[in-house]
């Protein structure tokens, strides 16, 4: 069979313009038989091989070819059959640009940038670097979504090294929706600030959009940067960083579980005084951890080399010694880690959690990262072509149900807001007119609970300019003591009880992010579906992209080639997840 791998061999070298670099020596999995004839297809490749471990592959050839296999051997006829659907690993970097740009040509509001480098005395050929996409209904769904985006890296675990970067944003009912994609060669600064740029161009939002990244020091230096960037297109945004990861690196240090959940709490906590409650208990807790340590005669625990962003960084002296909470998180801004610190709610309480695991639940994302690069383009787009018409279709029937209000989530954070809310005794502070400040109208109520006693302020405000969707010169908004409204942007329990009180639709206190209406406007365009063929696929009714991107002369000089840094090879036929690795160990 021809192979372009070995065709281009000495081209491959020439690109490497490292002195130093030496090919890495292939090692053979164990175990391992000679699959050249086997003609595994499996039914649903697509939805069902990218997120199948070695052992569902066994079961699955036992199943539907009679087959048994070790682990490896699996794992290998798991390749094979990617192969056959897609192409080998090599060839994947030559269509990849091929796909984006096809798409881009017959999606024009598509964003599409490919980063390469032209291969010195070598014509038509280039190493492809780095790849940036935004297929434009999702640019456009992100319009109606809070005004947050969660950026987050995975590594690929193919032939060849690879980072996965993506933007996700969260829809009325705190559904995710992967809204820009790239491939580059690894998690730098400079790779960040490039997917930055480039999300920047494809991607606006009405709303100050507010940054969630993990705590990581390439990613802090990279939105630092951008953030400062005086060629800015965004009006204006904000940082902030993922709990789940900044927690990570808390454990690190301190390296127990009660600790780090605390921590979160410390948080998540939106009330001020029991924020400090909770911080003054921490220190005396690290304390006490970190002198039982001496104390046992172990050298103090430092940071390991898996966590990203060293400590000593964010100090002025680098020689402090850590013995409490408050020593090492003193540097590190409140208002990027602390939900009751958040100003103006940016982070619309959303902390991380959504995305910790984003590439393991989202349905478009899931198991896409052990794929070649053309089918990691092909695989999110057709997903997101039916995740778009299923979501679509959901949100159309919620619209139309009487009962609801809102979102399915929202309106059950609701209904247990509203029996709350049942138990709060309401009263007027200014029973007879609102009074008046800076041009506002503001009424005050008492809401008296079991326990506390907190002041609701409902303001009105004629803002002189017409709302874009409800047309009304009048905007409504409410504030707590309990601090709940301003930090997530909806009613508290106790907004819901002057509501009810003065007879007020709740809605009117609620952010349009939450709503039934910009949940059907998120969801409710179409992509453009022409150029996508279908074809009965083993039984199963699928759907696939017109693949005339193969077929146009590849690997000839008439058109560009594009392919990888040799650098980046791995040494194994293809990276073994550690799941992988722990089955072939148990069979050896």
């Amino acid at each position: 069979m021809w192979n372009p791998e070995i065709k281009h061999y000495a081209i491959l070298l020439k690109a490497v313009l490292d002195d130093d670099y030496s090919p890495m020596t292939r090692a053979v999995l164990p175990g391992t038989k000679c699959l050249s004839t086997s003609n595994f297809r499996f039914i649903r490749l697509v939805e069902d091989l990218a997120i199948m471990t070695p052992k569902e592959i066994i079961d699955y050839l036992a199943k539907h070819y009679g087959e048994q296999m070790s682990p490896a051997e699996a794992w290998r006829a798991r390749q094979k059959a990617l192969e056959w659907e897609f192409g080998t690993f090599y060839d994947s970097h030559n269509l990849a640009p091929r796909l984006l740009n096809d798409l881009a040509c017959k999606n024009p509001r598509a964003f599409v940038d490919i980063n390469d480098a032209e291969v010195p005395g070598c014509n038509g050929f280039k190493v492809l670097h780095r790849m940036f996409w935004v297929f434009d209904r999702c640019s456009q769904a992100f319009h109606h979504c809070r005004p947050v985006l969660c950026i987050k890296g995975m590594p690929l675990c193919g032939k060849y090294r690879g980072v996965l970067l993506t933007a996700v944003a969260l829809d009325a009912n705190g559904c995710s929706i992967p809204v820009a994609c790239a491939v580059v060669e690894g998690e730098t600064k400079e790779s960040w600030l490039w997917f930055l740029r480039n999300l920047e161009q494809a991607v606006w939002h009405q709303s100050d959009v507010c940054i969630i990244h993990d705590y990581k020091r390439e990613m802090i230096d990279a939105v630092e940067e951008f953030l400062n960037s005086p060629q800015r297109q965004w009006r204006k945004a904000e940082s902030r960083w993922c709990m789940e990861h900044l927690a990570d690196t808390f454990f690190a240090y301190f390296g127990d579980k009660k600790l780090v959940m605390m921590f979160k709490k410390l948080c998540q906590q939106r009330r001020v005084n029991k924020f400090v409650k909770i911080w003054k208990e921490l220190d005396e807790l690290t304390t006490k951890y970190i002198s039982d340590k001496e104390l046992a005669a172990q050298t103090p625990c430092n940071q390991p080399n898996s966590v990203e962003y060293e400590e000593e960084i964010w100090t002025s002296d680098n020689k402090r010694k850590i013995t409490k909470f408050s020593d090492w998180i003193h540097m590190k801004p409140m208002e990027k880690w602390s939900l009751a610190h958040d100003r103006k709610g940016a982070r619309y309480g959303i902390m991380g959690i959504d995305i910790t695991d984003v590439y393991k639940n989202d349905p478009v994302l899931k198991g896409i990262t052990c794929l070649p690069l053309v089918a990691i383009v092909e695989v999110t787009f057709l997903r997101l072509v039916e995740c778009f018409k299923n979501t679509s279709a959901a949100a159309t029937e919620a619209i139309g149900n009487p009962s609801l209000n809102f979102p399915e989530r929202v309106q059950d954070d609701m209904n247990s807001k509203m029996q709350k809310s049942k138990m709060h005794h309401v009263v007027r502070i200014d029973p007879n007119t609102g009074g008046k400040i800076q041009g506002k109208v503001v009424w005050k109520f008492k809401v008296q609970s079991r326990q506390k006693t907190e002041v609701v302020h409902l303001n009105s405000e004629d803002t002189h300019i017409s709302k874009k969707f409800e047309g009304s010169t009048i905007r409504e908004s409410a504030t707590c003591s309990c601090n709940k409204p301003q930090l997530l942007h909806k009613a508290c329990s106790h907004v819901i009880a002057v509501c009810c009180q003065i007879g007020v639709s709740t809605a009117t206190y609620m952010s349009p992010y939450y709503s039934l209406t910009y949940l059907g406007r998120t969801w409710s365009g179409k992509f453009d579906e022409s150029n996508i063929s279908r074809d009965n696929y083993n039984s199963c009714d699928y759907r696939y992209i017109s693949r005339d991107y193969r077929y146009i002369m590849p690997f000839e000089n008439r058109t560009t080639t594009w392919i990888p840094d040799k650098r980046l090879e791995c040494g194994l036929p293809v990276f073994l997840t550690s799941e992988c690795l722990e089955a072939v160990s148990e069979a050896e």
